[in-house]
Protein backbone atom coordinates (compact mmCIF):
# COMPACT_ATOMS: atom_id res chain seq x y z
CA UNK A 1 0.00 0.00 0.00
CA UNK A 2 3.09 2.29 1.10
CA UNK A 3 4.62 1.75 -2.04
CA UNK A 4 1.51 2.43 -4.24
CA UNK A 5 1.31 6.25 -2.79
CA UNK A 6 4.67 6.27 -3.22
CA UNK A 7 4.34 5.70 -6.86
CA UNK A 8 0.92 7.67 -7.10
CA UNK A 9 2.79 11.02 -5.49
CA UNK A 10 6.11 10.60 -7.91
CA UNK A 11 3.37 10.51 -11.23
CA UNK A 12 1.42 13.80 -9.44
CA UNK A 13 4.43 15.09 -8.91
CA UNK A 14 5.62 14.62 -12.73
CA UNK A 15 2.43 15.82 -14.06
CA UNK A 16 2.45 18.81 -11.67
CA UNK A 17 6.06 19.85 -13.18
CA UNK A 18 5.16 19.28 -16.67
CA UNK A 19 1.45 20.46 -16.71
CA UNK A 20 0.28 22.30 -13.94
CA UNK A 21 3.06 24.78 -14.20
CA UNK A 22 1.44 26.15 -17.43
CA UNK A 23 -2.03 27.06 -15.77
CA UNK A 24 -1.90 30.25 -19.11
CA UNK A 25 -2.63 26.79 -21.22
CA UNK A 26 -6.03 25.99 -19.53
CA UNK A 27 -7.56 29.23 -21.19
CA UNK A 28 -9.13 28.33 -24.71
CA UNK A 29 -8.26 31.95 -25.56
CA UNK A 30 -5.16 32.97 -24.61
CA UNK A 31 -4.70 29.20 -26.67
CA UNK A 32 -6.09 30.19 -29.72
CA UNK A 33 -4.63 33.27 -29.53
CA UNK A 34 -0.55 32.20 -28.98
CA UNK A 35 -0.93 29.22 -31.59
CA UNK A 36 -1.67 32.02 -34.30
CA UNK A 37 0.33 34.44 -33.41
CA UNK A 38 3.36 31.99 -33.48
CA UNK A 39 2.65 30.58 -36.55
CA UNK A 40 2.55 34.81 -37.74
CA UNK A 41 6.01 34.48 -35.93
CA UNK A 42 7.46 31.44 -37.97
CA UNK A 43 6.78 33.78 -41.36
CA UNK A 44 8.15 37.16 -39.79
CA UNK A 45 11.23 35.33 -38.37
CA UNK A 46 11.78 34.06 -42.08
CA UNK A 47 11.39 37.05 -43.92
CA UNK A 48 13.65 38.89 -41.75
CA UNK A 49 16.34 36.63 -42.38
CA UNK A 50 15.35 36.24 -46.31
CA UNK A 51 15.32 40.00 -46.78
CA UNK A 52 19.08 40.72 -44.63
CA UNK A 53 20.34 37.59 -47.00
CA UNK A 54 18.60 39.20 -50.24
CA UNK A 55 20.21 42.96 -49.42
CA UNK A 56 23.42 41.74 -48.84
CA UNK A 57 23.59 39.47 -51.76
CA UNK A 58 22.52 42.45 -54.02
CA UNK A 59 25.26 45.23 -52.20
CA UNK A 60 27.24 42.84 -50.73
CA UNK A 61 27.58 46.03 -47.95
CA UNK A 62 27.15 45.63 -44.50
CA UNK A 63 26.14 49.57 -44.29
CA UNK A 64 23.50 48.35 -46.54
CA UNK A 65 21.87 45.77 -44.16
CA UNK A 66 22.29 47.97 -41.09
CA UNK A 67 20.40 50.54 -43.24
CA UNK A 68 16.98 48.11 -43.89
CA UNK A 69 17.14 47.30 -40.13
CA UNK A 70 16.82 50.92 -39.56
CA UNK A 71 14.42 51.32 -42.25
CA UNK A 72 12.42 48.53 -41.28
CA UNK A 73 11.51 49.83 -37.50
CA UNK A 74 12.80 53.62 -37.38
CA UNK A 75 9.41 55.35 -37.71
CA UNK A 76 8.73 53.17 -34.29
CA UNK A 77 10.89 55.35 -32.15
CA UNK A 78 8.06 58.07 -33.04
CA UNK A 79 5.02 56.11 -33.66
CA UNK A 80 5.33 53.81 -30.63
CA UNK A 81 4.88 55.62 -27.35
CA UNK A 82 1.76 57.60 -29.37
CA UNK A 83 0.13 54.23 -30.24
CA UNK A 84 0.38 53.33 -26.39
CA UNK A 85 -1.66 56.81 -25.04
CA UNK A 86 -4.13 55.72 -28.15
CA UNK A 87 -4.36 51.73 -27.80
CA UNK A 88 -5.78 52.48 -24.30
CA UNK A 89 -9.17 53.38 -26.02
CA UNK A 90 -8.77 51.85 -29.16
CA UNK A 91 -10.54 48.13 -29.88
CA UNK A 92 -7.38 46.12 -29.78
CA UNK A 93 -9.25 43.14 -31.46
CA UNK A 94 -9.91 45.43 -34.57
CA UNK A 95 -6.78 47.13 -34.36
CA UNK A 96 -4.67 43.74 -34.57
CA UNK A 97 -7.19 42.80 -37.46
CA UNK A 98 -6.21 45.81 -39.39
CA UNK A 99 -2.47 45.12 -38.77
CA UNK A 100 -2.22 41.76 -39.94
CA UNK A 101 -4.44 42.59 -42.91
CA UNK A 102 -1.95 45.52 -43.68
CA UNK A 103 0.63 42.92 -42.72
CA UNK A 104 -0.35 40.63 -45.38
CA UNK A 105 -0.58 43.22 -48.52
CA UNK A 106 3.01 44.11 -47.83
CA UNK A 107 4.38 41.00 -47.81
CA UNK A 108 2.55 40.39 -51.03
CA UNK A 109 3.86 42.98 -52.76
CA UNK A 110 7.66 42.20 -51.89
CA UNK A 111 6.75 38.74 -52.87
CA UNK A 112 5.32 39.69 -55.65
CA UNK A 113 8.08 42.05 -56.76
CA UNK A 114 10.72 39.40 -56.20
CA UNK A 115 8.91 36.86 -58.25
CA UNK A 116 9.00 39.40 -61.15
CA UNK A 117 12.65 40.33 -60.56
CA UNK A 118 11.72 43.99 -59.94
CA UNK A 119 12.92 43.91 -56.44
CA UNK A 120 15.54 46.71 -55.70
CA UNK A 121 16.98 47.89 -52.37
CA UNK A 122 15.03 51.06 -52.92
CA UNK A 123 11.61 48.82 -52.84
CA UNK A 124 12.76 46.63 -49.80
CA UNK A 125 13.61 50.25 -47.97
CA UNK A 126 9.91 51.24 -48.90
CA UNK A 127 8.06 48.48 -47.98
CA UNK A 128 9.76 48.40 -44.94
CA UNK A 129 9.38 52.00 -43.52
CA UNK A 130 5.59 50.64 -44.24
CA UNK A 131 6.43 47.53 -42.18
CA UNK A 132 7.60 49.50 -39.25
CA UNK A 133 5.14 51.90 -39.15
CA UNK A 134 2.53 48.59 -38.76
CA UNK A 135 4.46 47.22 -36.83
CA UNK A 136 4.51 50.16 -34.11
CA UNK A 137 0.71 49.60 -33.24
CA UNK A 138 0.89 45.58 -34.13
CA UNK A 139 3.60 44.75 -31.21
CA UNK A 140 2.44 46.82 -28.12
CA UNK A 141 -1.47 46.08 -29.22
CA UNK A 142 -0.07 42.20 -28.83
CA UNK A 143 1.21 42.18 -25.54
CA UNK A 144 -1.99 44.33 -23.91
CA UNK A 145 -3.94 42.16 -25.23
CA UNK A 146 -2.73 39.18 -23.30
CA UNK A 147 -4.19 39.58 -19.95
CA UNK A 148 -7.16 40.03 -21.50
CA UNK A 149 -7.42 36.23 -22.74
CA UNK A 150 -6.38 34.72 -18.99
CA UNK A 151 -8.84 34.81 -16.47
CA UNK A 152 -6.60 35.45 -13.27
CA UNK A 153 -3.78 37.93 -12.96
CA UNK A 154 -1.24 35.29 -11.05
CA UNK A 155 -1.16 33.40 -14.84
CA UNK A 156 0.09 36.25 -16.23
CA UNK A 157 3.57 35.16 -15.90
CA UNK A 158 3.18 31.74 -17.03
CA UNK A 159 1.24 32.89 -19.92
CA UNK A 160 4.05 35.48 -20.64
CA UNK A 161 6.70 32.23 -20.72
CA UNK A 162 4.26 30.10 -23.00
CA UNK A 163 3.56 33.08 -25.57
CA UNK A 164 7.77 33.37 -25.38
CA UNK A 165 8.13 29.75 -25.80
CA UNK A 166 5.55 29.32 -28.96
CA UNK A 167 7.14 32.89 -30.77
CA UNK A 168 10.70 31.08 -29.71
CA UNK A 169 10.11 27.97 -31.06
CA UNK A 170 8.60 29.62 -34.37
CA UNK A 171 12.45 31.24 -34.42
CA UNK A 172 14.15 27.81 -33.80
CA UNK A 173 12.57 26.18 -37.03
CA UNK A 174 12.36 29.44 -39.54
CA UNK A 175 16.31 30.42 -39.88
CA UNK A 176 17.04 26.20 -40.49
CA UNK A 177 13.95 25.97 -42.75
CA UNK A 178 14.71 29.51 -44.25
CA UNK A 179 18.47 29.04 -44.76
CA UNK A 180 17.24 26.00 -47.07
CA UNK A 181 15.07 27.56 -49.19
CA UNK A 182 17.04 30.62 -49.84
CA UNK A 183 20.01 28.20 -50.46
CA UNK A 184 17.81 25.80 -53.15
CA UNK A 185 14.58 28.31 -54.07
CA UNK A 186 16.08 31.57 -53.38
CA UNK A 187 14.33 34.19 -51.10
CA UNK A 188 10.72 34.54 -52.71
CA UNK A 189 9.38 31.59 -51.18
CA UNK A 190 10.36 33.01 -47.75
CA UNK A 191 8.18 36.18 -48.63
CA UNK A 192 4.91 33.97 -49.52
CA UNK A 193 5.54 31.82 -46.65
CA UNK A 194 5.41 35.08 -44.28
CA UNK A 195 2.05 36.11 -46.34
CA UNK A 196 0.18 33.00 -45.77
CA UNK A 197 1.29 33.20 -42.24
CA UNK A 198 -0.60 36.32 -40.83
CA UNK A 199 -4.01 34.18 -41.80
CA UNK A 200 -4.16 32.03 -38.82
CA UNK A 201 -3.84 35.14 -36.50
CA UNK A 202 -6.58 36.82 -38.59
CA UNK A 203 -8.75 33.64 -37.48
CA UNK A 204 -7.44 33.30 -33.62
CA UNK A 205 -8.46 36.97 -33.12
CA UNK A 206 -12.18 36.77 -34.81
CA UNK A 207 -13.18 33.84 -32.91
CA UNK A 208 -11.24 34.78 -29.04
CA UNK A 209 -13.15 36.63 -26.24
CA UNK A 210 -11.60 39.25 -24.67
CA UNK A 211 -11.78 40.11 -20.63
CA UNK A 212 -13.27 43.87 -20.24
CA UNK A 213 -10.62 46.09 -18.29
CA UNK A 214 -12.52 49.41 -16.97
CA UNK A 215 -10.38 52.33 -16.49
CA UNK A 216 -12.05 55.08 -14.67
CA UNK A 217 -9.12 57.52 -14.67
CA UNK A 218 -8.87 58.22 -18.48
CA UNK A 219 -10.76 61.11 -19.07
CA UNK A 220 -13.52 60.85 -22.41
CA UNK A 221 -11.10 63.99 -24.33
CA UNK A 222 -8.16 62.50 -25.86
CA UNK A 223 -5.12 65.00 -25.13
CA UNK A 224 -2.60 62.73 -26.68
CA UNK A 225 0.85 65.22 -25.35
CA UNK A 226 -0.88 65.09 -21.91
CA UNK A 227 -1.59 61.33 -21.71
CA UNK A 228 2.26 60.68 -23.18
CA UNK A 229 3.67 62.89 -20.78
CA UNK A 230 1.60 61.07 -17.83
CA UNK A 231 3.14 58.11 -18.54
CA UNK A 232 6.62 59.25 -19.69
CA UNK A 233 6.55 60.88 -15.82
CA UNK A 234 5.03 57.59 -13.90
CA UNK A 235 8.07 55.52 -15.74
CA UNK A 236 10.70 58.27 -14.54
CA UNK A 237 9.07 59.05 -11.23
CA UNK A 238 9.18 54.82 -10.53
CA UNK A 239 12.41 54.07 -10.17
CA UNK A 240 11.79 49.64 -11.06
CA UNK A 241 10.97 50.03 -14.35
CA UNK A 242 12.86 53.13 -14.89
CA UNK A 243 16.51 51.20 -13.85
CA UNK A 244 15.07 48.29 -15.91
CA UNK A 245 13.88 50.48 -18.90
CA UNK A 246 17.44 52.31 -18.98
CA UNK A 247 18.86 48.53 -19.33
CA UNK A 248 16.28 47.13 -21.77
CA UNK A 249 17.33 49.89 -24.13
CA UNK A 250 21.34 49.33 -23.78
CA UNK A 251 20.65 46.11 -24.78
CA UNK A 252 18.41 46.90 -27.53
CA UNK A 253 20.84 49.02 -29.42
CA UNK A 254 24.05 47.34 -28.10
CA UNK A 255 22.97 43.40 -28.25
CA UNK A 256 19.92 42.44 -29.89
CA UNK A 257 21.60 44.48 -33.03
CA UNK A 258 23.60 41.08 -33.08
CA UNK A 259 20.89 39.49 -35.36
CA UNK A 260 21.68 41.49 -38.37
CA UNK A 261 25.10 41.16 -37.88
CA UNK A 262 25.00 37.10 -38.40
CA UNK A 263 24.37 36.81 -42.30
CA UNK A 264 28.11 38.96 -42.66
CA UNK A 265 30.01 36.83 -39.85
CA UNK A 266 28.57 33.70 -41.51
CA UNK A 267 29.87 35.02 -44.92
CA UNK A 268 33.34 36.44 -43.44
CA UNK A 269 34.50 35.00 -40.82
CA UNK A 270 32.74 31.27 -41.38
CA UNK A 271 33.22 31.29 -44.78
CA UNK A 272 29.87 29.70 -45.02
CA UNK A 273 26.25 30.68 -47.13
CA UNK A 274 22.90 30.82 -46.08
CA UNK A 275 22.39 27.49 -44.49
CA UNK A 276 25.56 28.42 -42.22
CA UNK A 277 23.58 31.39 -41.00
CA UNK A 278 20.33 29.00 -40.96
CA UNK A 279 22.43 26.83 -38.41
CA UNK A 280 23.72 29.54 -36.64
CA UNK A 281 20.49 31.58 -36.35
CA UNK A 282 18.70 28.23 -35.24
CA UNK A 283 21.36 27.47 -32.25
CA UNK A 284 20.25 30.88 -31.10
CA UNK A 285 16.77 30.61 -31.16
CA UNK A 286 17.42 26.60 -29.64
CA UNK A 287 19.07 29.06 -26.67
CA UNK A 288 15.66 31.27 -26.50
CA UNK A 289 13.35 28.15 -26.30
CA UNK A 290 15.66 26.65 -22.80
CA UNK A 291 15.20 30.28 -21.27
CA UNK A 292 11.62 30.18 -21.83
CA UNK A 293 11.33 26.68 -20.44
CA UNK A 294 12.86 28.10 -17.36
CA UNK A 295 10.64 30.56 -17.10
CA UNK A 296 7.76 28.14 -17.19
CA UNK A 297 9.67 26.31 -14.67
CA UNK A 298 9.86 29.12 -11.75
CA UNK A 299 7.82 28.34 -9.31
CA UNK A 300 7.72 32.35 -8.12
CA UNK A 301 8.12 36.10 -10.07
CA UNK A 302 10.16 36.72 -6.89
CA UNK A 303 13.45 37.71 -8.04
CA UNK A 304 12.93 38.64 -11.31
CA UNK A 305 15.26 41.93 -11.26
CA UNK A 306 18.55 39.56 -10.34
CA UNK A 307 17.88 37.33 -13.15
CA UNK A 308 17.70 40.38 -15.37
CA UNK A 309 20.98 41.13 -14.42
CA UNK A 310 22.62 38.02 -14.50
CA UNK A 311 21.32 37.15 -17.98
CA UNK A 312 22.60 40.46 -19.72
CA UNK A 313 26.09 40.22 -18.15
CA UNK A 314 26.26 36.71 -19.57
CA UNK A 315 25.00 37.97 -22.97
CA UNK A 316 27.48 40.09 -23.08
CA UNK A 317 30.29 37.70 -22.22
CA UNK A 318 28.44 35.39 -24.88
CA UNK A 319 28.87 37.91 -27.33
CA UNK A 320 32.88 38.64 -26.45
CA UNK A 321 33.37 34.61 -26.75
CA UNK A 322 31.69 34.50 -30.14
CA UNK A 323 33.04 37.65 -31.60
CA UNK A 324 36.74 35.97 -31.15
CA UNK A 325 35.72 32.44 -32.74
CA UNK A 326 36.53 30.95 -35.91
CA UNK A 327 35.15 27.36 -35.41
CA UNK A 328 31.43 26.99 -37.14
CA UNK A 329 31.31 24.57 -33.78
CA UNK A 330 32.17 26.47 -31.09
CA UNK A 331 30.08 29.44 -32.94
CA UNK A 332 27.35 26.93 -32.66
CA UNK A 333 27.58 26.87 -29.23
CA UNK A 334 27.72 30.39 -27.91
CA UNK A 335 25.03 31.23 -30.53
CA UNK A 336 22.90 28.78 -28.06
CA UNK A 337 23.54 31.01 -24.72
CA UNK A 338 23.71 34.42 -27.35
CA UNK A 339 19.97 33.48 -28.19
CA UNK A 340 19.23 32.01 -24.21
CA UNK A 341 20.29 34.88 -22.62
CA UNK A 342 18.81 37.19 -24.81
CA UNK A 343 15.29 35.99 -24.63
CA UNK A 344 15.83 35.49 -21.08
CA UNK A 345 16.79 39.38 -20.26
CA UNK A 346 13.83 40.17 -22.76
CA UNK A 347 11.12 38.29 -21.60
CA UNK A 348 12.12 38.89 -17.58
CA UNK A 349 12.46 42.34 -17.89
CA UNK A 350 8.67 42.24 -19.99
CA UNK A 351 7.38 40.08 -17.11
CA UNK A 352 8.72 42.18 -14.15
CA UNK A 353 7.20 45.51 -15.75
CA UNK A 354 3.87 44.36 -16.34
CA UNK A 355 3.62 42.79 -12.69
CA UNK A 356 4.94 45.56 -11.09
CA UNK A 357 2.47 48.08 -13.00
CA UNK A 358 -0.24 49.02 -10.02
CA UNK A 359 -1.95 51.48 -12.18
CA UNK A 360 -4.41 49.75 -15.57
CA UNK A 361 -4.51 53.28 -17.20
CA UNK A 362 -0.92 53.22 -17.63
CA UNK A 363 -0.12 49.98 -18.90
CA UNK A 364 -0.47 50.44 -22.46
CA UNK A 365 1.47 53.38 -22.62
CA UNK A 366 4.29 51.73 -20.00
CA UNK A 367 4.31 48.76 -22.86
CA UNK A 368 4.61 51.17 -25.56
CA UNK A 369 7.61 52.75 -23.98
CA UNK A 370 9.35 48.98 -23.49
CA UNK A 371 7.91 48.23 -27.14
CA UNK A 372 10.11 51.55 -28.36
CA UNK A 373 13.14 49.82 -27.41
CA UNK A 374 13.51 47.70 -30.30
CA UNK A 375 11.18 49.09 -32.65
CA UNK A 376 12.92 52.72 -32.13
CA UNK A 377 16.20 51.86 -30.71
CA UNK A 378 16.85 48.48 -32.19
CA UNK A 379 16.95 50.38 -35.71
CA UNK A 380 19.33 52.97 -34.84
CA UNK A 381 21.76 50.37 -33.66
CA UNK A 382 21.31 48.12 -36.66
CA UNK A 383 22.35 51.86 -38.29
CA UNK A 384 25.09 52.16 -35.96
CA UNK A 385 26.83 48.44 -36.03
CA UNK A 386 26.15 48.21 -39.51
CA UNK A 387 28.55 51.07 -40.52
CA UNK A 388 31.28 49.77 -37.33
CA UNK A 389 31.35 46.33 -38.68
CA UNK A 390 32.27 48.26 -42.41
CA UNK A 391 34.61 50.47 -40.96
CA UNK A 392 36.45 47.88 -38.15
CA UNK A 393 35.03 44.58 -39.08
CA UNK A 394 32.22 42.35 -38.02
CA UNK A 395 34.20 40.45 -35.34
CA UNK A 396 35.34 43.61 -33.53
CA UNK A 397 31.77 45.46 -33.95
CA UNK A 398 30.53 41.78 -32.34
CA UNK A 399 33.41 42.31 -29.27
CA UNK A 400 32.34 46.20 -28.76
CA UNK A 401 28.35 44.94 -28.62
CA UNK A 402 29.51 42.45 -25.73
CA UNK A 403 31.26 44.38 -23.63
CA UNK A 404 28.98 47.51 -23.27
CA UNK A 405 26.21 44.88 -22.64
CA UNK A 406 28.24 44.02 -19.57
CA UNK A 407 29.14 47.13 -18.51
CA UNK A 408 25.42 47.19 -18.47
CA UNK A 409 24.64 45.03 -16.44
CA UNK A 410 26.94 45.93 -13.81
CA UNK A 411 25.58 49.08 -13.50
CA UNK A 412 21.98 47.91 -13.15
CA UNK A 413 23.45 45.31 -10.32
CA UNK A 414 24.46 48.22 -8.55
CA UNK A 415 20.66 49.52 -8.21
CA UNK A 416 19.44 46.10 -7.45
CA UNK A 417 18.92 47.01 -3.28
CA UNK A 418 17.11 50.30 -4.17
CA UNK A 419 14.85 48.11 -6.97
CA UNK A 420 14.27 45.24 -4.28
CA UNK A 421 13.08 47.58 -1.54
CA UNK A 422 10.70 49.23 -3.84
CA UNK A 423 9.12 46.15 -5.67
CA UNK A 424 8.69 44.47 -1.98
CA UNK A 425 5.38 46.46 -0.93
CA UNK A 426 3.70 45.60 -4.47
CA UNK A 427 5.06 41.88 -3.95
CA UNK A 428 2.88 42.06 -0.49
CA UNK A 429 -0.03 43.45 -1.87
CA UNK A 430 -0.55 40.80 -4.41
CA UNK A 431 -0.20 37.96 -2.06
CA UNK A 432 3.11 36.67 -3.66
CA UNK A 433 5.26 37.33 -0.20
CA UNK A 434 3.97 37.48 3.20
CA UNK A 435 4.01 40.73 5.30
CA UNK A 436 7.17 39.64 7.43
CA UNK A 437 8.93 38.33 4.34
Amino acid sequence: MLHSNQENFKEEKLKFIFFEVTPALKSTNFSCFAIGESVSFFGSWMMQIASIWLVYQLTNSAVSVGVIGFANQAMGLIITPIAGVLLDRWNLRLVLLTTQLLFILLSSALTFLTVSDRITVEWIIVIGLFQGIVKAFDLPARQIILPRLIEKKADFTSAMAVHLLLMNTAKLFSPMIGGLLIAKAGVAPCFLINTISYLPLVSALLTIQMKPIIVNSLSKKLQIWKNLKEGFMYVYDFLPIKYVLILHILVCFMAMTHINLIPIFAKEILNGNAEIMGFLMTASAFGSIIACLFLILQKTVINLEKIIAISAAMLGLSLILFSRSTKLEFCLVLMFFIGMNNSLTFATINNFIQLVIINEDKRSRVTSIFSTGFLGILPFGNLFFGELSNDVGVANALLFSGTSCILGAYFFAKQLPTITKLVKPIYIQMGLIAEKA
